[in-house]
């Protein structure tokens, strides 16, 4: 049988906000995503002794700098069409987006 933690971490409902709240905490949990797949992938290039190996794990780091450049776009957007009500979600959505990956 399995047993529950003891402390059992709430999950807030996606109904619990709004649409653009909840595209906001997305975007948060995929920067978060992108970071540390971005952060083993310079792991793994410290490891890695194959030439093709290492071209394709720069390649890969080149397509998570540019979903990040195409965050910021939707950050961007977002705030010039004002339908999110909280700035404070969407100035921390924009600092993460504006912060490097790891390289």
């Amino acid at each position: 049988m399995a047993s529950s933690p003891a402390f059992p971490i709430p999950t807030p409902s996606p109904l619990a906000a709004g649409p653009a709240e909840s595209l906001v905490a997305s975007l948060c949990r995929e920067m978060a995503q992108l970071r540390e797949r971005a952060r083993l992938l310079i792991a793994d290039q410290a490891r890695c002794r194959e030439d093709r190996l290492v071209c394709r794990l720069r390649q890969e780091l080149q397509q998570l700098q540019r979903r990040r450049q195409e965050l910021q776009a939707c950050v961007r957007q977002l705030r010039r069409s004002g339908g999110l009500r909280d700035n404070l979600a969407l100035a921390f959505l924009e600092e993460l987006t504006r912060r490097p990956l790891p390289c």
